[in-house]
């Protein structure tokens, strides 16, 4: 078995970047985790649980959570 080399590498073709495309943006680790702990949340109650976002981001960032099946 030979050993990998990381200048054959691609960081950008791995589940792991596949992954981070998925969670990346500045509110959806924190509906992940709101979704995670309290489960079932109105979307009243989280926007007053997040705080800063506004109404507009918060549908925005559920539909695309939804999308890829995250949420």
């Amino acid at each position: 078995m030979s050993k990998r080399c990381i200048s054959n590498e691609c960081l950008s073709s791995t589940r792991f970047s596949y992954t981070m495309s998925l969670i990346n943006g500045k509110y959806k680790m924190t509906i992940l985790y709101t979704l995670m702990e309290f489960e079932v949340v109105s979307f009243n109650e989280m926007k007053k649980y997040i705080g800063e976002i506004s109404y507009k981001t918060l549908s925005f960032t559920l539909k695309e959570l939804e999308v890829n099946q995250l949420s």
